[in-house]
């Protein structure tokens, strides 16, 4: 027999324990699950903000050429500004996809 619950606030708690041993109870993977991902989506938007933050307070304004910067292109001219490369131009020149027609304009 399976048993599954809507764990709201902290009410549940009791409940699941007490029916854990003797029923397959369902959910709270579930739960812990959504919540983990929750979290790390949250953590990986703290790091892009903070890329987002560095990059202006160093005068480079990526964001204002792609808008993703953890795309393929943006993480590809964030490797070439790492080591110093800062010629506008060839950091033009390694955008892909859909960022290639931006460079003539």
């Amino acid at each position: 027999m399976h048993v599954a619950m809507e764990s709201t606030g902290v009410y549940w708690k009791p409940v699941f324990n007490l029916l854990e041993g003797e029923f397959e109870v369902l959910r709270r993977e579930l739960r812990e699950l959504v919540r983990y991902r929750t979290h790390l989506t949250q953590e990986r938007t703290r790091e892009v903000n903070r890329v987002h933050k560095t990059l202006e307070d160093a005068n480079l304004k990526l964001s204002s050429v792609a808008t993703d910067i953890m795309g393929v292109s943006g993480r590809e001219m964030l490797a070439a500004i790492i080591p110093g490369k800062d010629d506008p131009a060839a950091l033009a020149q390694l955008a892909k996809a859909r960022m290639r027609p931006k460079i003539s304009s």
